[in-house]
């Protein structure tokens, strides 16, 4: 039978309306919580609850608290009522293997006498990518006149901004460096200064769309949002002759992707002010000089001041050999972890045929939409920044990537217990290739991948 909700109803649009700092309300569990007198008391910073303003942020809540069920005390103090309909789908109510992964994971660091936001490791990783990202910026824009020469330290300045982006902005958004609020803040605002591209966009794309509704169509933006799409990627687009091609040239046009997220952010701020399928919260004025700033600094280093070295036509030659290069190490980064054979896919209900929930426990998913690879490799974690573990990443996106390979044992334990699948590449070859076969199949095979039969009540 299904329970009774006597309390008062919120609708999702009504709960959206409350996304500020003055007027702050979440939704967990199916529960309403007006916490605007907890924004300033939050030890996370009120950065972290703005970025959840006006949303149910059930999963974020449970995955970003892993070590204390304190907040979920503090919590209760705040009920105003329930929920009654979802901006994107929900989750059914959650299995014991997360909760059992959480306990084993404290206790290992309970045990271990380990900070899982502080290390020595960290901060010199910090201070390594940011010195690679100064060091290669100078090589590729002031140091020779050779055209080739040039050439090759564009691809390094690419490199060195794709470490950067992968060990220092991915860290900071996910909240995992430190237990200080300023530090997130001020790493994600260096983030626009060197590359031009929203912190604040990238978190409600990354945090708040990818992270809470991964590989789901319409829900997640690193799947893209309508029904034509260059490439295939889930049974609910509409398939085109182009398609047959697209294991091709998906991977050529990934290089695109960091200009494409440039022009994402513009729309996020000014235009219509959603990424995707996800609302952006209301810019504070620290997010918007952050915005303003990255962008004129990125104008000034990229073009303006390197003009008194290099002609025009050299310099556009330089720049795009190094975006081209950033979009490739950063997409497919990301594509071999969730756009793979053995992988899952979900829909939002756009259409009577597509389910209005999702029929797994969130945490299950996380296994079911991801896949690790390159386990015990150095190499594979550094260039990765950690994301060949991306399946510890998403059930713990807030314990730093320094951790990732001493919770693979707990990981597999308890997947094992639950007879859950854990899927794991051996190398980044295989990861890759499995994306490769992936797009093949899906462009070529129209039954490789059926919509499943769920009903909307399901």
């Amino acid at each position: 039978m299904s329970k009774v909700i006597t309390g008062k109803q919120y609708s999702w649009s009504e709960l959206a309306k409350h996304n500020t700092e003055n007027d702050c309300w979440v939704a967990v569990d199916g529960k309403v919580y007006d916490i605007t007198k907890w924004v300033p008391l939050h030890p996370g910073g009120k950065e972290v609850l703005l970025l959840a303003a006006g949303r149910d942020v059930t999963n974020l809540f449970e995955s970003y608290h892993p070590m204390s069920d304190k907040p979920t005390s503090i919590l209760k103090n705040y009920e105003i009522g329930y929920i009654s309909s979802y901006e994107h789908p929900k989750f059914v109510q959650k299995s014991d293997f997360y909760k059992t992964l959480k306990e084993r994971v404290r206790k290992h660091f309970k045990a271990t006498d380990q900070d899982p936001q502080m290390a020595v490791s960290i901060f010199s990783r910090l201070a390594l990518v940011y010195l690679l990202v100064f060091v290669s910026y100078y090589l590729a824009h002031y140091t020779s006149k050779n055209f080739y020469v040039n050439c090759f330290f564009a691809i390094i300045y690419a490199l060195c901004n794709s470490l950067f982006s992968m060990h220092m902005m991915h860290d900071s958004c996910h909240a995992a460096i430190s237990h200080y609020p300023g530090v997130w803040k001020w790493l994600g605002a260096s983030f626009d200064f060197i590359t031009g591209a929203s912190f604040l966009s990238w978190c409600h794309q990354h945090v708040i769309g990818h992270h809470i509704y991964t590989n789901v169509r319409n829900a997640d933006p690193d799947l893209g949002q309508g029904e034509v799409d260059f490439r295939i990627v889930t049974p609910y687009q509409t398939r085109s002759w182009y398609h047959k091609y697209q294991h091709i040239y998906a991977p050529i046009l990934y290089g695109i992707y960091t200009l494409k997220y440039r022009t994402q952010d513009w729309e996020a701020f000014v235009k219509d002010g959603k990424n995707g399928a996800i609302r952006v919260s209301v810019a504070t004025n620290f997010d918007k000089a952050a915005y303003v700033i990255g962008k004129l600094s990125f104008v000034f280093f990229r073009f303006i001041l390197p003009l008194r070295y290099h002609n025009f036509s050299d310099l556009i030659c330089y720049f795009l050999l190094a975006e081209i290069i950033f979009g490739w190490y950063l997409t497919i980064n990301f594509q071999v972890s969730h756009v793979a054979e053995d992988l899952k896919f979900f829909a939002t209900p756009e259409r009577p045929d597509e389910p209005s929930q999702i029929n797994e426990d969130w945490a299950i998913l996380q296994l079911k939409t991801t896949q690790d690879y390159g386990h015990g490799s150095l190499i594979c974690t550094w260039f990765s920044g950690s994301l060949n573990h991306q399946v510890i990443h998403h059930l713990f996106p807030s314990i730093a990537q320094d951790f990732y390979p001493q919770l693979v044992p707990i990981v597999k334990e308890v997947c094992k217990e639950h007879n859950i699948t854990y899927h794991i590449k051996p190398n980044f070859t295989e990861a890759i290739m499995s994306h490769i076969n992936y797009l093949y199949k899906m462009g070529n095979d129209p039954d490789y991948v059926k919509k499943p039969l769920a009903s909307k009540d399901d």
